[in-house]
């Protein structure tokens, strides 16, 4: 008999405790990436065994491993594979020729700096008020618990699919990565449809944004103006320069537009996320810095191109750096940094998005919100080189990336009703 909703609500129902352990276990191991380096292996060997254990064929491989993947133009050069950072996948095959889904996300998290945590340690997860704090909790261990558990549960209740279902947990997607997404693409991890838990807020997405990441460094003298002369003090530039970062967001929000991202909060963009007068771990002088540099991310929505936007972008600094007088005074380079993340898109039209909109409706009750994700991921790496229209679905959080980051736990186990229920009926047909 072909399980329904009851059953898997009666099943979930069941077994929260577990599941709520088993996402706390999953999160206890601190995968950090932390480039060139990443912390992934204990994760993925308890992936990789969890796997076994639902009679799953499991696969894993080194990024680095794939042939001519280096020569590839999504390859992010410079990251280290050596500490056991290995893709896992795991394949349950259809029996005959239905539609193929792959539940895809990452392992690794963002580093568990600044250490200021209040409400728990990063890696000891606690629950309270209906949330579960902890790192990795939102980005993004509890949406990839949701699509194990989704899996283990129609396992558990007899399910027979036709069409191929293949889960996977990946390494490096932090820090602008990507690397252990193309890997799998390329090792033909591949399906007709493709669902990513990134922490969407239970809005499905068939869209995601892009980003452009670069550097701006300001060199001038250091010193101490001791001489009676005044010495052009780079972090008063750098602030200048800011200020037309600012401006650029304006001016960029103003030159774009797109209908899943016409609400608040959704808006393009810039963030500056790093700035720095002197090398880390070196003695700093009192006195006027050397340099400055200034991180930054602007982002974009789908259908914009690397060349027109750095055409734009290029152009309208440099002419505000060549009008501002106090910026003579100093030699400012502006460099791209890590590489393109390219923003993804699938027609909201398409079958699978359709599918998963009405299993949404009919498992939760509700019709589910559809737009564009707020942030730049691997979404586009799906669609070229991977060949699968792809949404995002993932649960409801906060703190990403900051101390005491959390996750709704009714998300978790809602997710893993929606996606048992949307494989159901995907891979049956």
């Amino acid at each position: 008999m072909m399980p329904g909703i009851s059953d898997i609500k009666k099943s979930i129902k069941s077994r929260e405790n577990e599941i709520l352990e088993w996402v706390r276990k999953l999160m206890s191991f601190p995968s950090e990436n932390k480039p060139p380096k990443g912390y992934e292996s204990e994760a993925q060997k308890f992936i990789m065994k969890e796997l076994s254990q639902i009679d799953l064929d499991v696969f894993s491989f080194y990024p680095d491993e794939i042939d001519g993947i280096e020569n590839n133009p999504y390859w992010l050069k410079d990251r280290d594979y050596t500490n056991e950072r290995k893709d896992v996948v795991g394949l349950w095959r259809g029996n005959g020729k239905g539609h193929s889904v792959l539940l895809s996300g990452h392992i690794d998290v963002a580093p568990k700096e600044p250490d200021r945590w209040t409400i728990c340690k990063p890696y000891k997860p606690i629950v309270k008020n209906g949330r579960l704090y902890g790192r990795g909790g939102a980005d993004m261990k509890g949406g990839l618990s949701a699509m194990y558990w989704a899996i283990k549960i129609l396992k558990e209740l007899g399910f027979e699919p036709k069409g191929d279902i293949l889960f996977e947990s990946l390494v490096d997607e932090e820090y602008a990565g990507g690397n252990g997404t193309l890997a799998a693409r390329l090792k033909g991890f591949n399906a007709d449809f493709a669902i990513l838990s990134e922490p969407s807020r239970m809005e499905i997405c068939p869209a995601s944004m892009g980003a452009f990441l670069g550097k701006i460094k300001i060199e001038g003298k250091a010193g101490m103006p001791y001489m009676g002369k005044g010495i052009p003090n780079p972090i008063n530039a750098g602030a200048r320069v800011i200020g037309y970062l600012e401006n650029w967001q304006y001016k960029w929000r103003g030159m774009n537009s797109h209908p899943l991202f016409n609400e608040a909060g959704k808006e393009l963009n810039v963030l500056i996320w790093d700035v720095v007068s002197n090398e880390r771990d070196k003695f700093v002088q009192m006195g006027i810095p050397i340099e400055v540099i200034i991180s930054w991310i602007v982002f974009c929505y789908p259908g914009i191109k690397e060349d027109e936007f750095y055409n734009i972008f290029l152009e309208y600094l440099m002419k505000k750096i060549e009008m501002d007088e106090y910026l003579s005074s100093f030699n400012i380079m502006i460099d791209k940094e890590y590489h393109f993340i390219r923003p993804g898109e699938t027609k909201v039209d398409y079958e699978g998005v359709v599918e998963l909109s009405n299993s949404f409706k009919d498992y939760t009750g509700t019709v589910p919100k559809i737009g564009g994700a707020p942030f730049s991921c691997d979404l586009a790496l799906y669609n070229d080189p991977g060949g699968m229209p792809s949404v995002i679905l993932g649960p409801r959080g906060g703190n990403l990336h900051a101390p005491d980051e959390w996750v709704l736990i009714d998300d978790i186990f809602n997710l893993i009703g929606i996606y048992a229920y949307f494989i159901i009926n995907w891979c049956s047909d």
